[in-house]
């Protein structure tokens, strides 16, 4: 009898086993399968995303990943089930999440938080208390007025006034362009596009620091809505028929309304729901108050601290709340694994200890902004006046006398007639796409930041050349610039110098210092010293002895530095549309949030051909001035 059992009581023993040495394998509700969730690029996104991780990960064993996007490719992603779940997804906003909902790929479950509002918006300093800028403003329909122009006014076009629209290709901001138009202020004020979220909110702070005036869209919750008191402006009823004409593409836009109270939920593809409907189930329970939202999201920007530590701190804190979200089993479990101080989320560093120097250096720049933003601002207004003033002369300038002007040079330099009429083609191309007046703003920051560039960096070349000591410390300085990943430059010129084209160009001055600096010294010290020997004879002095013989000689070299100076200074000024820098690289960015293709595409285009024509024009005055 007890013979033919045992096997089966083995059996048995080795089941138990198993289980006991994985219980996350027995606990995974997501058969086994990866988790996508999107990776938005909000705050209140972010922290959404990590705690629904966490609960997922700590509950039901499911292994999860982000995958990061803007919100039209995210939204097409879920529709593909490439991902599987968007944690702010606010319904009906979007033409790619209706069609998708439509079609049955897409579920909205429940609500993440309700609550939400959005509109225009001022600082209360510049409406409420004793100092109060302007306390009669209080409606959108009062901003036409010119005192309001005056005070909003745009520093790059003085005439007209500046609203802060949302970053490019969100939907927001094509409903405040049509707003603008709805309002009739679209001829009054600039239509300003930050670029990204980051650089919106760092630009409001910024203002916000120094209590200077700024008219912006934003919207609850965030932590600039947590943090700093802000006064929304009345606009006119909500009404079907307004905002469904405001959110089409095709719509009139002949009347203005206030949004809708807000629909938002979480996003999930079919397949997902349909496969795991235990989490399903939680995405249909989990909602956070708003207010409590909000104060995660201070806490997050105040503390610099991640989503995922905040997330963490939210569920050991919060337990009364997320309880209700899953089951029994899944809350014993989560509770076990925040006790047992297991991370929901595989550490990618086994280093012992890490250090940050993100905390000193903000509290330096936010320091910066507090103490000396007057400061900054005026070398702001010195160098928007210069650049402003290049943009009208460039913009002075016939079409066809530019293009003729461009490949003037091009034959001056090359004396190749195929080069030469090859920059005529392809520039008269570049206007036929419609980019002139676009290409003509990016050449305006490329050559005003290749002149300051050029300005300090010969000097410095020859100083590196002339002296070994100052060489020594210089070259490790350069190597850092060349290196450092060229979007680190835009976080301090934007918060010390705000949006727009002047911390553009201050970046782009960092970004394309380096080669002119290296290749100055590396042509000055090339030079033969047979050569020096006879500018001695001949009786010269050391400043004739540079500017006769040793400039002239390392010609090519410092030419070879002014090419490769302007390639990175067109490449940075494309990057710097993140920061509301206009041009070709705002259009490239605006391909890239829509998913337009054809739009980043001709705008790619339209900077090749651009870097096309420069790179042969200064390579062509490099090979002139080679010493035969």
């Amino acid at each position: 009898m007890c013979a033919p059992n045992l096997p089966f009581r083995i059996w048995l023993i080795l089941l138990g086993l198993t289980l006991f040495a994985h219980p996350a394998a027995a606990q995974d509700a997501c058969h086994g399968k990866t988790v996508k969730f999107a990776g938005l690029n909000w705050e209140s996104g972010e922290f959404l995303t990590a705690v629904m991780r966490q609960v997922v990960a700590r509950g039901y064993g499911c292994k999860t990943d982000t995958v990061p996007g803007n919100t039209v490719t995210l939204e097409q992603a879920l529709a593909d089930d490439d991902i599987q779940i968007v944690a702010e997804e606010w319904v009906s906003r979007s033409d790619t999440w209706k069609k998708a909902a439509d079609a049955g790929k897409v579920k909205a479950l429940g609500h993440p938080f309700t609550g939400a509002s959005e509109g225009w918006y001022v600082p209360d300093y510049m409406v409420e208390g004793p100092g109060a800028l302007t306390p009669e403003l209080h409606d959108v329909a009062q901003l036409g007025q010119a005192k309001y122009l005056k005070l909003f006014n745009d520093p790059e076009q003085p005439a007209k006034g500046r609203f802060l629209n949302c970053p490019s290709g969100w939907t927001c901001e094509g409903v405040n362009t049509a707003k603008l138009h709805a309002y009739g202020l679209d001829g009054l004020y600039v239509d300003f596009r930050p670029g990204t979220g980051p650089a919106m909110d760092a630009a409001i702070a910024s203002a916000y620091a120094q209590k200077r005036p700024i008219l912006f869209y934003y919207w609850s919750p965030s932590a600039i809505a947590g943090k700093l008191k802000l006064k929304r402006l009345n606009e006119p009823p909500y009404s079907d028929a307004c905002w469904s004409d405001l959110t089409s593409k095709t719509g009139r836009h002949v009347q203005g309304c206030t949004a809708p109270p807000a629909d938002i939920a979480w996003g999930a593809s079919a397949p997902f729901v349909a496969h795991n409907p235990e989490i399903a189930a939680v995405l249909n329970k989990a909602t956070v108050p708003l207010d409590l939202l909000n104060a995660n999201l201070v806490a997050i920007v105040d503390g610099h601290a991640a989503p995922d530590a905040q997330a963490e701190a939210f569920l050991r804190t919060r337990p009364d709340l997320w309880r209700a979200w899953v089951t029994p089993e899944a809350a014993r479990r989560i509770a076990a694994s925040l006790k047992a101080g297991a991370p929901a989320v595989a550490a990618k560093s086994n280093f012992p200890f890490t250090v940050s120097i993100r905390a000193p250096v903000n509290a330096a720049i936010d320091s910066l902004v507090a103490k000396h933003g007057g400061v900054f601002r005026a070398i702001s207004s010195v160098l928007l006046g210069a650049i402003v003033a290049l943009d009208g002369l460039l913009a002075l300038i016939p079409w066809w006398l530019m293009i003729a002007g461009l490949m003037a040079l091009a034959w001056l330099g090359t004396r190749r007639i195929g080069l030469t009429v090859a920059v005529g083609a392809l520039m008269f191309i570049l206007g036929a796409l419609g980019l002139w007046d676009l290409m003509v703003q990016t050449l305006s920051l490329v050559l005003i930041s290749c002149l300051l560039a050029a300005v300090t960096g010969l000097p410095l070349g020859v100083l590196a050349a002339r002296r070994t000591g100052v060489k020594a410390v210089m070259m490790p300085v350069l190597d850092v610039m060349q290196t450092m990943p060229s979007f680190v430059y835009l976080i301090p010129a934007l918060m010390l110098f705000g949006l727009g084209k002047v911390p553009a160009v201050l970046a782009t001055l960092i970004y394309c210092l380096p080669p002119i600096i290296r290749l100055t010294a590396l042509g000055l010290e090339q030079v033969d010293p047979e050569i020096r020997e006879a500018g001695l004879a001949f009786g010269l002095d050391p400043w004739q002895m540079l500017w006769r013989v040793e400039l002239p000689q390392a010609r090519p070299q410092i030419m070879a530095g002014i090419n490769q100076m302007i390639m990175l200074a067109l490449s940075m000024v494309a990057i710097a549309s993140m920061i509301g820098a206009r041009g070709l690289g705002e259009q490239v960015l605006n391909g890239i949030q829509t998913l337009d293709v054809g739009q980043g595409l001709e705008a790619g285009l339209g900077i090749v051909i651009l870097a096309f024509v420069l790179d042969r024009i200064s390579q062509g005055f490099g090979r002139a001035g080679r010493v035969r």
